[in-house]
């Protein structure tokens, strides 16, 4: 699978879509534009701090262990 990204704000680039889109192992998918908090949720993001608190966590467990 290669994804292509353009701007089809011009004539030209509509063409293209336009006969892209009669290609049959192609398939077209609009982008959506979201907003931060539906992006942050839809790949389960963290807030930093408790990413952070988590990492420290990890780190001082692993170097517990060597003592």
């Amino acid at each position: 699978m290669t994804t292509v990204v353009f701007k089809d704000n011009s004539v030209q680039a509509q063409q293209l879509l336009n006969y892209i889109s009669t290609l049959p192992f192609v398939e077209i998918v609009e982008g959506q534009k979201k907003s931060f908090a539906q992006a942050a949720a839809e790949c389960n993001a963290i807030p930093a701090k408790e990413f952070f608190n988590e990492v420290r966590r990890q780190v001082n467990e692993q170097y517990d262990n060597y003592a």
